[in-house]
């Protein structure tokens, strides 16, 4: 991928629901005051439609979307997918859009997905047009109707692939959710950032990537998991300071979190609801003991119920905020949650 190269084309930045504002925002930010310039077409629930003119690079350091496609457009009005027409909108795109960026283009590896009856043909219309190579398990290119357009989803532009991947567990938070919940902290140059709950350690990672914290701890009960944290710090370069410890029982001295961001566990793929009743309000007495006066905290769980009801009993706490995400099936909220009125000015004497 040659991300110096200066396009104009229309894509398709697919991303969270719930998320979506916040990637368009990040857009914005990322093209202002360089050369690139990006208009934001449309908004829908998971991903941005924009026009971008100018260097591919711009959306190279982007955390909030997960895939990029080239927008092909609507089919022709009687629905029909027609093979020669799928060629020439690639040809577009070929020669002035994000294509012309993939390694070894015109001539491409690629895959269609489901164009209805007309899979087939325009499979064979671009090996004939273009020498293209039909690589399914290896694509560059992926074809595909998604509402009614065409899309042509771009390998080099997934998040794994600009960023590197990062080990998980089967309840860990994307990197793209875990930006958001990073963008939501807000986090001050030089800040203490903690997540006790830190399992694979991808919050902590991408608050080092996105921000410019002080130190980054972590812990976890699970050593497997801080295995993997470690892992996932060595891969991105990040100083992440990690412990196994109870997040009820945390090792930090009091008031010493500027943010704390973190994962609780939902009782579903993790713990149970009976085990959150208990646990819930431990850990948000705990946080009140070490997030700083002036502190902030950003809590993702499904169980919602429970923590809003647990932060209410919690006599330093409140929630400011909230934000409602779409991700694997799930509908989780991250609450924004500072110190009650008064108790701020009384932790930070």
């Amino acid at each position: 991928m040659d991300w110096d190269t200066t396009i104009s084309d229309r894509l398709v930045l697919r991303s969270l629901r719930g998320v979506v504002d916040h990637l368009a925002d990040e857009l914005l930010t990322a093209a202002a005051g360089g050369t690139a310039r990006v208009e934001v077409v449309r908004r829908r629930p998971d991903r941005v439609e924009i026009e971008l003119e100018g260097p591919l690079a711009v959306l190279r350091g982007l955390h909030l979307y997960s895939e990029c496609a080239v927008d092909l457009g609507e089919l022709d009005p009687d629905g029909d997918v027609t093979a020669g027409g799928v060629a020439e909108r690639l040809g577009e795109s070929l020669t002035r859009g994000a294509l012309s960026a993939l390694d070894g283009a015109p001539q491409l590896r690629f895959r269609v997905g489901d164009l209805d009856d007309a899979r087939w043909a325009v499979r064979d219309q671009l090996v004939a047009t273009w020498g293209w190579h039909n690589a399914p398990r290896s694509w560059q290119v992926n074809l595909d109707l998604v509402e009614g357009r065409l899309l042509a989803t771009l390998g080099d532009l997934h998040l794994t692939r600009r960023q590197g991947p990062l080990e998980r567990l089967p309840a860990s938070t994307t990197p793209v959710l875990a930006a958001a919940l990073v963008r939501l902290a807000k986090i001050p140059d030089g800040a203490t950032v903690l997540d006790p709950f830190c399992g694979a350690g991808t919050t902590l990672v991408l608050a080092h990537a996105i921000s410019r914290p002080g130190r980054l701890l972590g812990s976890d009960l699970v050593l497997g998991s801080l295995r993997r944290a470690r892992t996932n710090a060595s891969h991105r370069r990040a100083p992440l300071l990690l412990v196994r410890a109870d997040a009820a029982r945390q090792p930090w001295a009091d008031a010493s979190a500027d943010r704390v961001i973190t994962n609780l566990p939902f009782g579903k793929r993790v713990g149970s609801h009976g085990v959150n009743r208990t646990l819930y309000p431990a850990f948000l007495r705990e946080l009140d003991r070490v997030l700083a006066g002036d502190g902030l905290a950003v809590l993702l769980t499904e169980d919602k119920r429970l923590l809003v009801e647990s932060v209410q009993r919690t006599r330093g706490l409140r929630i400011v905020r909230d934000l409602t995400v779409g991700t694997g099936g799930a509908h989780p909220t991250a609450y924004v949650v500072v110190r009650s009125r008064g108790q701020a000015r009384r932790r930070a004497r």
